[in-house]
């Protein structure tokens, strides 16, 4: 079932009331219950539990009391306070007339982890529910299950987990909401943060008192402290509420909601950016109907990649009509402006809420958060794996610690996940009458070593750099002799994930250039590493037995001279451009000397131009050092007379640089 999502990830479960509304303590039952009733229908929840507890204090169990404050304890995520509510209406229900009161005590239940308990009361909800009308939530029921026992087996500590997550401190998270994790840069985090207190308009109208502001927060090592209000964004102090910020990949331009009270305690929030110009924010523009449609919510940005591969904005809606929020994303146009949203569709939105998009570029990994049947409790974070070209696999729930019975969403990372974070109401400890009331944010460290290989593929024309998007990436295991990806270069770049304690090789293919291939080894690798290869794909040309440069010797020396710089810079720059080829290093002596002498000369003068060019990171793969003694003059070592050429012995006293082919493949 689609669950109503007015507004989440602000939790319309209000936490404080002004003085103008008289203190539970000093009213009585009666005027609780009416004044709780009242808050209640105005979506002021939390306020109105105060009410509808102080009431019910002094009538323990009255039935008209408990049926309002079980789904209110519900809604305001009391998931202890919803079970023990339930379970009187349950207990009052003698003859089942009203299974579905045990459906809902069994999502309470579920929502605190209590895994055992949920699945015997939804066994005894599908027993009891019988009637047709029940079908759906039969269903449901079922699906649940399915994520009770899957809880169980997450609970299990023999397990070893990947992950584990850790409350952040530090004055970041307060006893307000906390939401909405982005990057600002390396060591800044910015997030929402909200005061959501409400306060009276007149005697029967109430609006939130203050506003939901992006805050900051510096980083020291691992340690994450309160930094304070971001003062870069005019509109972060003006009377607005501002969530979900997200940065696009090269941090220059800040996407965010922008949410206002069109009516008394509800809001609906837009998409907006701002653009960093000469280190400065400029003022936020509105994203234009393609994105922001009028009718709806618009909210959590995200830059990433379209199904197509095109550069696109993912965010959530409610935008179809009873199909509460889905994930859309509009692919970016040349301009700036983005072309008209489109859904997701299956396997990423279905019948349930999809919220918080989170794409990651390298590995082409979108996150969202769904509550949909099966998993943990609540909301649960998901990945989905985007094809090169094509539509998203199916979503894998990324499991416990990062899920949990609670509700978790605003999955982020930074850094190959050495750096994570996202947003849960899970065990807070910034509300002493809730343990799962507020949305705080928590770190995500992870346990286990992410190698990968990145690149880009180019190619030179006419000594300008392009690049190259009809080359295949293959990437073998030669461990145990699999393919272990592929991929075509689109955009000329690639990605792949690898394993721990395996050797690969890479394997680049283009149609009329010669294959190009590196290896790679994760065996004894102690820490996350990302390998780059960039590849340079030749033209048709082949380059074999051209002179690249020469290298000239002062007499019986094999120290390199002050001008060999500048000539080793020309097999450097060849080298960078066309990586696949192999480079003769041809060392040559003058006659002086005999022929033994001269042959180890020239041995000398090839090594230590080896180790300069091995210096400048080419491989010595790429390096054949012949030396050719005296053997090979290209000019007379003496004149006529019989006397010295000096000029002929320093044109001889050489070494000169051959391209000789492509490599072999091994």
């Amino acid at each position: 079932m689609k669950k109503t999502l007015l507004f989440f990830f602000f939790s319309i479960s209000i936490l404080y009331i002004n003085a103008q509304l008289k203190s539970p303590e000093n009213l009585s039952t009666g005027k609780n219950k009416s004044t709780g009733k009242k808050l209640l229908k105005k979506g002021a929840v939390e306020a109105s539990i105060n009410y509808l507890e102080a009431a019910e204090a002094k009538k323990q169990g009255n039935k008209s009391l408990v049926k309002i404050l079980a789904p209110a304890e519900f809604e305001a995520r009391n998931y202890a306070a919803a079970e023990h509510y339930f379970s009187l209406l349950v207990e009052k229900d003698k003859k089942h007339k009203k299974p579905e009161l045990l459906y809902k005590k069994a999502i309470a239940l579920q929502q605190q982890q209590k895994y055992s308990e949920a699945l015997a009361v939804f066994k005894q909800f599908r027993e009891i529910a019988t009637n047709d009308k029940y079908s759906e939530l039969v269903k449901a029921a079922k699906k649940a299950m399915e994520g009770c026992n899957f809880g169980l087996t997450q609970t299990d500590t023999s397990i070893k987990k990947e992950f584990k997550v850790l409350h952040l401190e530090n004055g970041i998270n307060t006893a307000l909401d906390e939401q909405s994790v982005a990057f600002l840069n390396r060591k800044d985090l910015m997030f929402s943060q909200w005061d959501n207190s409400i306060k009276t308009i007149s005697k029967k109208q109430f609006s939130f008192a203050n506003n939901a502001t992006l805050q900051l927060a510096e980083s020291a090592g691992k340690v994450w402290q309160a930094k304070g209000i971001f003062s870069g964004l005019a509109e972060n102090s003006e009377n607005l509420h501002l969530a979900t910020p997200s940065f696009s990949d090269d941090g220059k331009t800040l996407y965010f909601s922008v949410c206002s009270e069109a009516l008394p305690l509800k809001l609906r929030c837009d998409i907006y950016k701002s653009d960093l110009v000469n280190n400065t924010w400029q003022k936020a523009t509105k994203l234009n109907s393609s994105i922001n449609l009028p009718t709806a919510d618009n909210l959590w940005p995200s830059v990433g990649k379209a199904p197509g591969g095109e550069e696109a904005l993912f965010f959530s809606s409610n935008r179809n009509a009873n199909k509460g929020y889905d994930i859309f994303y509009a692919v970016r146009n040349s301009d700036g402006t983005f072309q008209r949203a489109k859904a997701l569709g299956a396997p990423i939105n279905t019948k349930d809420d999809e919220i918080a998009p989170f794409y990651d570029y390298e590995t082409n990994l979108l996150y969202f958060s769904s509550n949909k049947m099966g998993g943990l409790g609540g909301y649960d974070i998901f990945s989905a794996q985007r094809l090169v070209i094509g539509d998203f696999l199916d979503p894998k729930n990324l499991g416990m610690p990062v899920n949990s019975g609670a509700d978790d969403y605003g999955f982020s990372y930074f850094d190959r996940k050495n750096t994570g974070f996202l947003i849960s109401n899970r065990n807070s400890v910034t509300n002493s009458n809730c343990t799962t009331c507020n949305d705080d944010i928590w770190a995500i460290e992870t346990f286990k070593i992410y190698p990968a290989v990145k690149g880009e593929i180019v190619r030179w024309q006419n000594d300008t750099k392009q690049t190259v998007n009809d080359a295949t990436i293959s990437l073998l295991n030669t461990t145990n002799g699999t393919q272990a990806g592929y991929t075509q270069a689109t955009d000329g770049k690639f990605f792949f994930d690898l394993e721990t304690e395996t050797d690969y090789k890479l394997v680049v293919k283009r149609e009329g250039v010669a294959d190009l291939e590196r290896t790679i080894s994760t065996i004894g690798l102690q820490q996350n590493d990302t390998f780059t290869f960039n590849f340079v794909l030749d033209s048709v040309k082949d380059y074999t037995g051209e002179k690249l440069a020469t290298v000239f010797w002062d007499f019986d020396k094999f120290q390199l001279t002050a001008s060999a710089p500048d000539s080793l810079q020309k097999v450097i720059d060849f080298y960078t451009k066309f990586p696949q080829y192999s480079i003769e290093v041809g060392s040559h002596t003058d006659s002086k000397g005999d022929e033994k002498y001269n042959l180890k000369l020239s041995e000398r003068r090839g090594a230590a131009v080896v180790k300069f060019l091995l210096s400048k990171q080419i491989p010595a793969t790429n390096l054949a050092n012949k030396p050719y003694g005296e053997s090979r003059p290209i000019a007379p070592n003496t004149l006529p007379d019989g006397k010295d050429s000096e000029e002929g012995r320093a044109l001889n006293r050489r070494t000169e640089f051959n391209v000789l082919g492509m490599q072999q493949k091994k």
